[in-house]
């Protein structure tokens, strides 16, 4: 570049970047990721069900677009609710009395599960705004 009066060549130049980020996941990849976290882990129970599912949230939180954090944190606990209900409703036959036990027994069965990768899935996004915002801070 030619110098113009006014201007003053300091002779640094732009740091080059080493790594590039990765590009964020698609959006069905994302969901198919939460609904395929519990369907594995209905079928190992108990704490490999939860550890599954927080996994999956977290991977989610961190994978998404920053603008994408909206529907990732309420679509963790409803994929793990929609899997665990349905669950029990297919295990039931019989009247109304028996399923409405099974959605219950359902949501009790979900609820740790679920409160646990909304945590995850929020802690995760709290670090990325934080994160960002001291990053563009000192730029």
């Amino acid at each position: 570049m030619p110098h113009t009066p006014g201007t003053q060549d300091t002779g640094r130049r732009a740091p080059a970047r080493r790594g590039r980020p990765k590009p964020p996941t698609p959006a069905a990849h994302v969901l198919a990721l939460l609904l395929l976290a519990p369907l594995i882990g209905v079928f190992l129970g108990g704490a490999a069900f939860v550890l599954l599912c927080v996994a999956a949230a977290a991977f989610a939180a961190v994978r998404v677009r920053p603008a994408g954090l909206w529907w990732v944190l309420p679509a963790a606990p409803l994929a793990i609710w929609t899997v665990s209900v349905g669950r029990e409703l297919l295990d039931t036959s019989g009247d109304g009395t028996k399923q409405a036990v099974a959605v219950v027994h359902g949501m009790i069965d979900a609820f740790p599960a679920m409160a646990l990768a909304l945590a995850a899935a929020a802690l995760v996004a709290v670090v990325r705004r934080t994160t960002g915002r001291r990053g563009s801070v000192g730029a």
